[in-house]
Parts: structure tokens; sequence; C-alpha cells
């Protein structure tokens, strides 16, 4: 595998600073023929920017779990994804194809950084000492959120005192050693310790003077923090640094959009904080968003019909309008089809800072209801909402307006709701399957994939 990497290197095959060829093998299959040269193949200031950047795109290369949860919710009508049905139903096993390949790819992206870590751990010609440092951030920057979204899949990622993390590694996979699970607070800890060192992070331009917001910076560290602690029920500390994104957003012009189509007419929106680049079809996220074309799930709908002045949802699914190919306007990545170039995994928005400082300001110790109002009402005032909504909801419905709020903005782009509903379920006893919203409450974590137990007789199986 080194000629394959140094073939890369050579032939200059990342484009736009996104590289094309895969540089590991599954968590499960790494063979030090499969892993990255720590000693040969960062040597320069290029072939550094080179592997960083091979992290990124590192997202972009599985998406089944996009169409599997949008089920589970009720955002998606059906999916032609191969095991995506089991999460409608909630018969999800340790072999399901989704639940393996979900797993073997953030393992990917975690070991990848690990690996550009190990090789950053030296000087770069061509690279200062904090431009070297920088790159071992983003890399980490990569591996938190990696790790917090296995810890959301795999994890008790809600009770802090839970044994049912996940396995954290802080070094190259070399071999198939055994290792067990850390506690999620342990994963939280670790989590933590990479975001304080990605706060750090500049803002970077691109050449023609925009944010470049498909790297890691100090916002997205931020941002993706900000929602750490609310999952770990730190919600002080959640309310505050989510309102600090919002506040320094705007001095490196990161603001909400006024229309809120316009967040996704563009890769270079202002309202995203962390969306891995992407140009034509060089990801396979998009390969499963034909299974917009038989409409909104049930749970979609029922939520929009309790709020028929809510424009977010019609401008998504109106078929008179329609601009994407995917028959949700949300997706206009196909720029070869659409003619737009658009971009279509938004992983970090500025306006879920909004909605995770409004929650969060109500279950803070001391609920602030007048602060969860102002943080929801630029949400609702750009939804079309009436100017006084936030001011006629009671404080008993608020947070429950929060989740309403926040599945419709976010609906089709990061699973957010998933996450929400368990959240709610184990702080407030919300019963989903009693509203309707989803058909079954069970495998609330994801089983470990009977591949990985095979191969780690260390690891343990979710209960």
């Amino acid at each position: 595998m080194k000629l394959n990497i140094k073939s890369c290197l050579v032939a200059g095959m990342f484009s736009l600073t996104m590289a094309s060829c895969s540089l590991l093998g599954p968590i499960d299959d790494i063979h030090p023929e499969n892993v990255l040269d720590d000693e040969t193949v960062i040597t320069d200031a290029r072939s550094a920017e080179i592997a960083v950047n091979g992290i990124y795109e590192g997202w972009r290369a599985k998406s089944s779990i996009y169409n599997a949860l949008f089920l589970r919710t009720g955002v998606m009508q059906s999916s032609s994804v191969s095991g995506a049905r089991s999460f409608l139903t909630g018969d999800i096993q340790d072999d399901n194809v989704i639940v393996e390949e979900t797993y073997i790819f953030l393992y990917y992206i975690i070991n990848q950084a690990n690996s550009v870590l190990a090789a950053l751990d030296k000087d770069i010609k061509g690279r200062s000492e904090e431009e070297n440092l920088n790159y071992q951030r983003e890399a980490k920057f990569n591996r938190a959120m990696a790790n917090f979204m296995l810890l959301r899949l795999y994890g008790e990622f809600c009770n802090m005192d839970s044994q049912y993390g996940i396995v954290l590694h802080d070094a190259p996979v070399r071999d198939n050693t055994p290792k067990a699970r850390a506690t999620v607070r342990q994963c939280y800890t670790s989590i933590l310790d990479d975001l304080k060192e990605a706060e750090v992070l500049p803002v970077k331009h691109s050449s023609l003077g925009t944010v470049a917001m498909y790297y890691g910076n100090y916002l997205s560290a931020k941002a993706l923090k900000a929602k750490v602690l609310l999952s770990m029920g730190n919600f002080d500390e959640a309310y505050k640094l989510a309102d600090e994104v919002i506040t320094k957003g705007a001095d490196e012009g990161i603001m909400l959009e006024p229309v809120y189509g316009d967040i996704f007419s563009s890769f270079q929106s202002t309202d995203l904080l962390f969306y891995p680049y992407t140009m034509n079809n060089q990801q396979t996220v998009a390969g499963y968003r034909y299974d917009w074309s038989a409409g909104a799930g049930n749970t979609l709908r029922k939520i929009a019909a309790l709020y028929p002045e809510d424009k977010r949802y019609a401008w998504a699914f109106d078929a008179e309008n329609m601009i994407s190919s995917y028959r949700m306007n949300k997706y206009q990545m196909n720029d070869n089809v659409d003619k737009v170039p658009g971009n279509s995994l938004y992983m970090l928005r500025l306006s879920e800072m909004y909605l995770v400082k409004a929650e969060a300001a109500i279950r803070k110790p001391a609920p602030d209801f007048t602060a969860a109002r102002e943080a929801l009402r630029p949400i609702t005032d750009r939804a079309g909402f009436a100017a006084d909504f936030v001011d006629n909801v009671a404080d008993k419905d608020m947070l429950m307006t929060v989740f309403y709020q926040k599945y419709l903005e976010l609906f089709g782009e990061n699973f957010e709701d998933w996450f929400d509903m368990i959240r709610y379920n184990k702080l407030d006893g919300t019963d989903w399957v009693a509203l309707g919203y989803v058909n079954s409450w069970t495998r609330l974590a994801l089983p470990i994939p009977r591949s990985a137990i095979a191969g780690n007789d260390l690891l343990v199986q979710n209960p």
C-alpha cells in the first residue's frame, strides 16, 4: 500500500484539497500494509496538507446511516438502502449492514486522524511549528467529532455513569490487539480534551477571501463542544458556549441567512459552521438521496401540520419550485445535474446553536425562559412565524416547542432529531411511541457489529 499512497501523492489525486484515495482499511481489518507510513508519507508541507485533508474526505465516504435514522425518526417515508427498514421497526441486529458500515467508517476517520498525528510529531519541512500544531488540532477536531458520533450511536451517551462507552484509540491501529470499551465518562473526557486543543484553530479563508468552513476551526470546535456539553447534561456551560459561538461567529461573517432556502443554495452559506467540501459526484453521501422521491415521513408531516405557517417544510418539498434532482430542496449538491454549486452534508450549522442555547436555557439549574425565547425567536421569525409566537408559548410547553422547531429546522441533515428524542425521553420521560412519532423504542444504542466483537475478545456487546 505504500506505493499506492506515494502514487496518490505524486499524481496529485487530491482535487481542491480533498483526498481522493483511501489510505486506510476498516478498523477490524487493518494490516501494516494498509496504513500510513508515519516516517515517509508526510515529508513536507504539501504532503502534510494532503494527509490532513484526507481526514475530511472520510466524512463523505458512507451515508447509509443517514437515511436509516431519517426513517427511524419519521423524517423520510421510505428507503431503498439495504438494512434501513430494520431501523423503522427497531429490530436492529448486530449483523445489520448499516450498523457495520457506519462503525467501520467512523473508526476509519479516527485511525486516519491518529496516523496523521503520529506522522506530524516531528518538524515538517516548509511548515512552522505553529502550522504543524494547527494540523494536529484539525486532526483532533475530526477525531472528537467521530468519537462523539460513535458514542451517541453505539453507547449510552445520556448516562454519565454507564460502562457502555466506545473503544477509544489515541494511536494508529497497527494490529488486532484486543481493547475494552471505555466508560461514557471517559469517552466524554477524551472528546473534550481534543476539542480543547482545537478551540484555538484560526478560521481559514479561501483564495476568494471567503471563510472556509469546510476546515475545522475554533468556531466549529466550540459549536461541537456545546453539543457535547448538552449531551452530558452540563446545561450552564452548553448555554454559554452556544452563545459565544453566535457572538464570535458574527465577527467572522457567520450569521443566520435571512432566507431559509439560501442556506442550501451554496456551499458558502453564512449559516454553516462545518461542512466537508464537495464538487460533482466526489462522495457517496448523495448516493441515497433519491429516497426523498417518496416524500416526507409521517412524523415530519405531523409536526409540520402543527405549524401551517412554517416556511421550511413547505420550501423543502415545494413540487412546483423543485430545484433539486433529489426531490427535496435541501439537497442540491450535484452541480453536474442541478447546475447549482450546492452542498449536501450539513454537519454543524449556526442555527443549531440558537436551538442548543434555547434548550440549555430551560434545562439549566436556574431555568431562564426569557433567554430561551430570545434564542428561539430568530429561528421562528425566519421560518415565517408571527413576531409574538415565542411570547405566547407557555413555560411548560417551551421544551417541546424547542424540540419541534429543531426538528423542522434540521430535518434531513444530520439526524440530530434521534439524539434529541433519546435525551428528551431520558430527562423528561417523553413517550415518542405514544405520540406516534416513532414505531418502536428499542435499540436506542446500536449493537456493536458482530464482526467487531469477533475480532476483539475484550469488546462487550450492548445490553
